[in-house]
């Protein structure tokens, strides 16, 4: 399946064992795969999840310095003044709403992922709030990420309806950072979780790394009752 010029690659899922009670979709990071992301969910065992694990098309990242790999779109060197491909931000938006209306209606919907993966989900869970994509994410997991056009999106928080604050209010948001990422400096991560704070998302902001991730992932959805 394609979204304007790009193929997205291979989806790989980890289906319920339980009660299908949630959908995730899970981004995995510039230069990997669906498939690595779905190994990791698995060593999760929450049987009433059902993990979709899509792959990325393939693009010149220019922050790779142009090399071609698979990333859900361009991005340069992570920092507050980046540059942002909203062109491809917003086709993946419109894939992503595309693997939601084919889930059951009466499960929870949920977003994840790590570095540019995670920036998506967070860029799609802003959207929503705006009422630009249809679908609500009520569980958004964000690791080593940050929120592409995050000043542009602050500033229409602000000067928006109650509409716009009430839907934000809909995702329960969990993002986390690790101390050593120097891709995505921590500071800049930080002030992402904050804007999403102010502009009414609940969302808690987490600094571990390593093993700790899966195992915080883990406690968050079983309090959230998954």
């Amino acid at each position: 399946t394609g979204s304007g010029n790009h193929k997205f690659g291979k989806t790989f899922y980890v289906r319920p064992t339980g009660v299908h009670k949630a959908t995730i979709i899970w981004l995995h990071d510039v230069e990997s795969t669906g498939y690595y992301s779905h190994t990791a969910l698995e060593r999760l065992k929450h049987p009433n999840i059902k993990w979709i694990c899509p792959t990325a098309p393939k693009r010149p990242v220019t922050s790779l310095g142009g090399e071609v790999t698979t990333a859900w779109c361009d991005m340069t060197k992570a920092s507050e003044n980046m540059l942002d491909d909203y062109e491809n931000l917003n086709d993946v938006n419109e894939y992503i709403t595309s693997i939601f209306s084919s889930e059951p209606q009466n499960v929870m919907k949920g977003l994840g992922g790590i570095g540019l993966g995670a920036a998506q989900a967070l860029y799609y869970t802003s959207y929503y709030a705006f009422g630009w994509v249809p679908i609500c994410p009520q569980i958004v997991i964000g690791i080593n990420g940050w929120l592409p056009g995050w000043r542009r999106l602050e500033y229409n928080m602000c000067n928006t309806t109650l509409g716009a604050a009430n839907r934000a209010a809909t995702s329960q948001i969990l993002l986390m950072h690790g101390t050593s990422d120097d891709v995505i400096p921590s500071a800049f991560g930080y002030k992402c979780a904050d804007s999403r704070r102010i502009a009414g998302f609940p969302t808690l902001f987490k600094q571990c790394g390593g093993d700790h991730v899966m195992n915080e992932i883990s406690v968050w959805l079983r309090n959230l009752g998954l």
